[in-house]
């Protein structure tokens, strides 16, 4: 997959409406007030531009359906974003690309909620048709903590075939609020097709250099830092790019030029055809780097008393369990009991249909058993699809 856009990109970081109007956003919609009057957004954006910017975002972050039903403007969430994002586009005057921005979905699927994966994707699909009908050119996934909302904002722009990319926040360790880890992250979702990925490291500009280093070895895609060119030094900045940054989000009010100028002058690491270490299953805590010749665990049959089955796995010289499924039953109790299992699973199926849905709620990456019985082609095409290892 080839990176759609020119690198290295410098993108400014307005990507909320409150950015813009300094209002408190309790006691106002700001979403509201710059659709309606736009000067403030193009002035911003122009001056992102003049500063070195080659990307920009419409500020349509904070324009979700929560917030507007707050100020009784739900009616308006088509037409608000639409409007955010023309104007942006306007602003842009064909000069560079622009992006939409969304935001995690604050949905929560079992354990932790009583949502559904598909409410999260339903959710990501409307706000994400929604700004590429008003053109934009690819999606922001701005703020991510977990890799639920991940999954299903990355699947909903592959439906509508448009660009996406992802920032998470993490700390020091590269862990989200959620306890997600960003190493996990970033192999599922560069294997589904996102087509860049970055952190945002709520330990500052130190850590996020370490935290970029460590993910250059295992990306296939761009990785994004997001910096802040008001407060962070320059070499800081700069040893991002070193570290193998190629994407870099200027949070600040005002982007400096000097540091796009330096940075559009340094070496851009990022290689599309470079070998990376990848091979690996996922949850969303961990990823499991695998083995040529994996060792399976006895096969596992799924049903409802399999959780000390696996809890008693995690004991046993093995790499992955062996997971037998014949329903799409099978593939929702796999989705509700990972967790109790600290090894990936391979999966056994001979259906497509609980193939699919296996791989589409597992919250993870899944290693998917060659032998299924099941036609190659549509092996291959679901396994692309979820960003599946066949073995």
């Amino acid at each position: 997959m080839s990176f759609p856009f020119r690198l290295p990109v410098f993108a400014d970081g307005i990507t909320a409406c409150e950015q813009l109007t300094g209002e408190n956003p309790d006691e106002v919609c700001s979403e509201k007030i710059i659709a309606d009057n736009p000067e403030t957004l193009i002035l911003k954006k122009k001056q992102a531009l003049s500063n070195g910017a080659n990307m920009l975002f419409a500020p349509t972050g904070s324009a979700v359906h929560k917030r507007l039903e707050e100020f009784g403007l739900d009616d308006d969430f088509a037409e608000i974003n639409r409007t955010l994002t023309e104007t942006t586009i306007k602003a842009a005057e064909n000069k560079v690309a622009v992006g939409g921005v969304v935001v995690p979905s604050t949905l929560f699927i079992m354990p932790y909620g009583r949502d559904t994966f598909e409410d999260v994707y339903f959710t990501y699909l409307e706000k994400i048709t929604i700004l590429k009908d008003s053109g934009a050119e690819f999606i922001l996934l701005q703020n991510q903590n977990t890799l639920c909302d991940m999954r299903a904002a990355v699947l909903a722009a592959k439906a509508v075939d448009i660009p996406v990319f992802v920032t998470m926040n993490v700390n020091d360790d590269g862990i989200s609020e959620s306890g997600n880890d960003y190493i996990a992250a970033l192999i599922t979702l560069q294997a589904m097709g996102a087509d860049a990925f970055g952190i945002e490291c709520t330990d500052g500009i130190e850590s996020l250099n370490r935290l970029i280093k460590q993910a250059f070895s295992h990306a296939t895609v761009p990785l994004i830092a997001v910096i802040d060119t008001e407060k962070d030094s320059e070499q800081d900045i700069l040893s991002l790019a070193e570290n193998g940054a190629s994407v870099f989000i200027d949070k600040s009010n005002w982007q400096n030029h000097n540091i796009f100028q330096k940075l559009s002058q340094t070496e851009i690491r990022f290689d599309e055809t470079a070998e990376k270490d990848c091979y690996a299953a996922a949850i969303d805590c961990e990823a499991f780097f695998l083995p040529d010749n994996l060792d399976l665990s006895r096969p596992v049959i799924c049903g409802y008393d399999m959780s000390d089955e696996l809890i008693d796995l995690d004991d046993e010289n093995i790499n992955a369990v062996y997971l037998f499924l014949n329903s799409t039953d099978d593939a929702t109790l796999l989705s509700d009991k990972a967790t109790m299992s600290r090894l990936p699973f391979l999966i056994h199926t001979n259906d497509s249909v609980t193939l699919e849905a296996a791989l589409r709620y597992y919250q993870g990456r899944l290693i998917v058993d060659s032998r299924c019985d099941i036609d190659e082609s549509i092996l291959k095409t679901l396994a692309e699809k979820y960003g599946a290892i066949i073995y």
